[in-house]
């Protein structure tokens, strides 16, 4: 059904980019063009990908993000088509009435060509966007918090956590792509490093080639993971229940082998000396139609309440739905899962994507009756391979002590 959709949706945003380069070409060879580039890519770049035929993971990258381009513009040269053409309707019925009862008319100029010509220059400004992002989807960038906790053992001032989230390595055509990023991580000097969900895109063999570079990341206490929706097989088309489920324990040996320890609702403690935290991992949890594996009871089970406790849960709306009136305080939760949309505008402190409307948190830190939660922006990328505006993130909290005041 999506397939069929898609196809459906994209073909009428075509007629309507035709209407718009008809009325401004002055040339038939840019109409023949048009037609050329946008069915070319849409065969090349979805009906051979729905089909199986694979062309090869960089070719399949660029088509991809060439086609959601060409989407994006399209759809936003069409809304403002679509808007003239209720004009026209709504001023056409006038005409009619008027005529049947006998009223003067007046004569009104075409607006068509001004219409047209001003959807193609609005158009184009998401079209540039998202082919400049495809040659940003690897600026990798580093946000850095200080934390204060007011029941942090104070032999944790001053621990550094390192999170990551989203690596989607099935995105990816070669190492080499995100070697950089991998260097970026081991700078850290990480005391802790997190991972917080989605391994893989579709299937963990996607992760295969990537072991012995993961295995690379190293931190002084140990790194940990949970799942995200991504990693259970659910999105693998030729993949039944069985089989979705051998496929995660596939992906939890591979994470092994990178030495990461996933937390299944479960936890464990962080020791400096006698002294010690409540680290968490939770399956993914997240509202409307996303899996909810997650059992936060479960997980906090043995946790000690008087001391700090962290959480990974992989989608961030699981805070608002359940950790915020978990009857267990949970003082920090690292989620991922929204990628900032890989779209959107961060200058000077003003923050804006798309994603807001879905999620109220889905970048950075955000703190409610003094529980924070830190939504990573993602490391890799899915769907559309690229970022504009949102870059993909390496975030380094410092944990603080209130025993010590406050951070400088």
């Amino acid at each position: 059904m999506f397939y069929l959709f898609f196809a459906l949706f994209y073909i009428t945003l075509l007629f309507y980019g035709y209407s718009a380069i008809r009325v401004l070409a002055q040339s038939k060879w840019l109409v023949i063009s048009f037609w050329a580039v946008a069915l070319g890519l849409f065969v090349s770049g979805f009906v051979l990908r729905a089909l199986n035929v694979s062309l090869g993971t960089q070719t399949e990258l660029y088509l991809t993000g060439l086609l959601f381009a060409v989407t994006f513009g399209l759809m936003v040269l069409s809304f403002f088509l679509i808007l003239e053409d209720i004009v026209r309707l709504i001023a056409w019925t006038k005409s009619k009435l008027k005529s049947f009862f006998g009223a003067p008319q007046s004569t009104r100029i075409d607006r068509r060509r001004f219409i047209s010509a001003t959807a193609v220059t609005v158009g184009a400004l998401p079209f540039s966007s998202l082919i400049i992002g495809m040659g940003a989807r690897n600026k990798y960038t580093l946000h850095t918090y200080d934390l204060v906790f007011d029941r942090l053992p104070k032999s944790f001032d001053g621990y550094t956590i390192v999170q990551i989230s989203d690596l989607h390595l099935g995105s990816f055509a070669s190492l080499e792509e995100f070697q950089p990023g991998l260097d970026s991580i081991n700078d850290q000097a990480a005391d802790l490093l997190l991972f917080t969900g989605d391994m893989v895109n579709n299937q963990s063999a996607e992760a295969l080639p990537y072991i012995e570079a993961l295995a690379g990341l190293s931190a002084t206490d140990g790194k940990f993971a949970v799942l995200g929706n991504h990693d259970y097989g659910s999105y693998n088309r030729d993949f039944d229940e069985e089989m979705a489920r051998e496929d995660v324990r596939n992906l939890l040996s591979i994470q092994q082998q990178m030495g990461f320890k996933t937390l299944n609702n479960e936890s464990l403690r962080i020791y400096r000396g006698e002294d010690y935290f409540n680290l968490v991992g939770v399956e993914n949890w997240g509202t409307g139609r996303f899996l909810k594996a997650g059992d936060l009871k479960q997980a906090t089970a043995d946790i000690d309440e008087s001391v700090f406790t962290l959480l990974m849960s992989h989608d961030p709306s699981h805070w608002e739905a359940e950790v915020l009136g978990h009857d267990k305080k949970i003082d920090l939760c690292l989620s991922g899962h929204t990628h900032g949309f890989q779209f959107g505008v961060e200058i000077a402190g003003y923050k804006w994507s798309p994603i807001q409307y879905r999620y109220p948190q889905w970048a950075g830190m955000y703190e409610k009756n003094n529980l924070l939660l830190n939504v990573n922006r993602g490391f890799g990328f899915l769907g559309y391979p690229g970022r504009f505006g949102i870059w993909p993130e390496i975030t380094r909290i410092r944990l603080k002590s209130s025993e010590y005041g406050t951070v400088e």
